[in-house]
């Protein structure tokens, strides 16, 4: 009988290519990782690995069987968490991955909404800029991520979480209205949330049907509720997420819009994670309860 330590051994030289790291992976020694792997070419009659010292390559076959190897222990995961999930006990680890806007203004707290019906559960929120989380998730560091669609890397599972709409901020001793031209519009001091902010320049083309060009921001500030606080002083216009003004409006008297109907599009919030990960229970739960919250923004 293949004992499940092997198999725990194959895996670990799959990941590795090197003896020494896949002790270090299972916390080890080398020498009972080389005695598992020599048991088990033992046992399957066919060699696992070809050897070079401590460097280890896998051999088609032994590619063959890590692969069936890391199936049979999802499967048992998947098991375990299914029965939890009907028990309606989810327990284990799950790493979620945002933008620092999104994760700051809504994600963060509505995690700990999540958290208190799972007791058991272990989430870790990381919350970066967009290069860092793609590459953590790109290396299985973490397991799911809530990112702008734009954002969500072509080998990824999504789903749909949140249509995000835009709309012009003013202060309301600015006097701008529905009926403002571009022109009037421009002729007050601006803040961008970034240098070329993608936002003010898409509702412009949206609301006027042109781009404006030689615009230079008064204020250049990364942070969407530092942006309304800086209109709510009178310092200038900006555009941005409707969410994040109904968060703050009651707060933000002095700031205006020229209305819902000019509210537009901007992008689509998605759920995103690994193509494996389809069936996670965690997953799929923490997905519900999100689909669920965001109709509040």
């Amino acid at each position: 009988m293949i004992e499940t330590s092997m198999l725990q051994v194959l895996i670990a030289l799959s990941h590795n290519e090197n003896i020494s790291k896949a002790a270090e992976e299972l916390n080890v020694t080398q020498s009972a990782v080389s005695q598992a792997l020599k048991n088990l070419e033992a046992k399957v009659g066919f060699s696992i690995v070809t050897r070079q010292g401590k460097a280890v390559t896998l051999t088609e076959n032994g590619q063959r069987l890590a692969k069936i190897a890391k199936q049979y222990f999802k499967r048992i995961e998947e098991t375990i968490e299914q029965i939890h999930l009907e028990n309606h006990d989810i327990k284990g680890k799950l790493h979620v991955g945002s933008l620092y806007g999104l994760g700051k203004t809504w994600l963060s707290s509505r995690m700990l909404s999540f958290l208190a019906g799972y007791p058991d559960l272990e989430v870790r929120l990381s919350m970066d800029f967009p290069d860092t989380i793609i590459k953590k998730f790109d290396q299985h560091e973490i397991d799911c991520i809530i990112v702008p669609d734009y954002l969500v890397p072509a080998f990824a599972e999504k789903w749909d979480l949140h249509s995000e709409f835009t709309t012009l901020v003013f202060p309301k001793s600015f006097g701008i209205t529905a009926e403002s031209e571009m022109k009037d519009i421009l002729s007050h001091p601006i803040i961008f949330y970034d240098i070329n902010d993608p936002n003010f320049f898409r509702w412009c083309r949206e609301k006027f049907g042109v781009v404006p060009r030689n615009v230079k921001p008064r204020l250049i500030v990364n942070s969407f509720g530092q942006m309304l606080q800086a209109v709510d002083e009178g310092l200038g216009i900006a555009v941005v997420p409707t969410h994040v003004l109904k968060r703050a409006h009651t707060s933000r008297p002095n700031i205006a819009t020229v209305g819902k109907e000019h509210e537009i599009f901007s992008n689509k919030i998605s759920f995103a994670f690994h193509a494996d990960e389809a069936q996670n229970f965690k997953i799929k739960e923490l997905y519900k309860f999100l689909l669920e919250v965001a109709r509040e923004l």
